[in-house]
């Protein structure tokens, strides 16, 4: 069902085909009014999809008359409509690009490599989460500006009890950058006393879990109260990606919880994610070494995320300030 979440400022709209809760913190960070048209990523025929979507998306800009548009990419096909119909409709255009917005079907299509290069060189800005993204939007003749995701709010709640003396959460959507069949398989590596819960739709991958290793639960799909519940009894969290230039978003969910991390060591990650944070190569015997580093040295890590979650915290108040003053300009030429 489409959502409206109403902010102040109504000459500034935001507009996405996806729940994601990046965009309710920037939307509402940036002063803007925030469509979220969820509803339309549940559609599977693509020609329903992209018709409804496409249709809706219009009504809502002609009737608002925004001055400033910020959209998600992905979706691609959102934000081409964006910067196609913006002069039509006098609006700025502000892409939200994720990793596979700059690279979409990472990188492997040539076509939509085409479209993704043109939507940077038309929007009037190109938000990203770390430099080299940004480097990439500048070499296409766009104009891109760093933005990480904002540490959420995650409300207090009761712990759960838990299975294991020790508990990872391992946040997974069983995307194809996930590789979560390595850290199935390095549960098998570790003692019982340390048990992985791990998220998401395990139905698209397994037909049967009894193979699976003892000392893992599958969660599956949960709502967002039992998962922030699980993120608040967890003494460990681990999320990993095999994109170099991706900031996860459950690690900054651990950084709201005060949660030690399990990472992958790629540049962009140990960049940000500077203190309370194991990193680890994706393979078996490396991944369980880290879990179990992880949990004995909990406490001085948990430490070190507080101490992390204050400077980020303290560092993105600042880059919002920097980039609402751009937004500005752009409004004004």
């Amino acid at each position: 069902m489409t959502r409206k979440l109403l902010v102040m400022n109504r000459k500034r709209i935001w507009i996405t085909w996806e729940n994601q809760r990046r965009n309710r913190e920037l939307s509402k960070a940036l002063n803007a009014t925030l469509y979220q048209l969820d509803e339309i990523d549940m559609i599977s025929n693509w020609i329903k999809k992209y018709s409804y979507g496409i249709l809706k998306t219009i009504r809502i800009m002609i009737k608002k008359k925004p001055e400033l548009t910020f959209c998600q990419n992905p979706s691609i096909v959102l934000s081409l409509l964006i910067v196609v119909i913006r002069r039509i409709l006098r609006t700025k255009v502000v892409i939200d690009a994720h990793n596979s917005g700059i690279y979409p079907l990472e990188g492997t299509s040539r076509f939509l490599n085409r479209i993704s290069k043109y939507i940077q060189r038309k929007a009037d800005l190109t938000i990203i989460t770390n430099e080299a993204l940004k480097s990439e939007v500048d070499r296409n003749n766009g104009y891109g500006f760093v933005l990480q995701d904002k540490i959420p709010y995650l409300p207090s709640m009761n712990q759960r009890n838990l299975k294991g003396k020790n508990n990872i959460l391992f946040i997974c959507t069983f995307a194809a950058d996930e590789p979560f069949s390595t850290v199935i398989n390095a549960a098998k590596e570790i003692k019982d006393d340390i048990h992985i819960y791990i998220t998401g739709r395990y139905e698209k991958v397994f037909n049967k879990l009894e193979d699976q290793a003892k000392n893992i639960t599958f969660t599956g799909f949960i709502p967002e109260s039992d998962y922030i519940q699980m993120l608040r009894s967890v003494d460990a969290i681990l999320v990993l990606t095999t994109r170099e230039n991706c900031l996860v978003c459950g690690a900054y969910e651990a950084v709201s919880v005060g949660k030690p991390l399990i990472l992958s060591d790629t540049q962009a990650l140990r960049s940000y994610f500077y203190k309370g944070v194991i990193f680890t190569r994706h393979q078996e015997k490396e991944i369980a070494e880290s879990i179990r580093k992880a949990t004995q040295n909990k406490v001085l890590l948990r430490r070190e995320v507080e101490g992390l979650k204050k400077e980020l915290k303290e560092n993105w108040i600042k880059r919002r300030d920097g980039l609402e003053k751009i937004i500005n300009e752009l409004i004004e030429k």
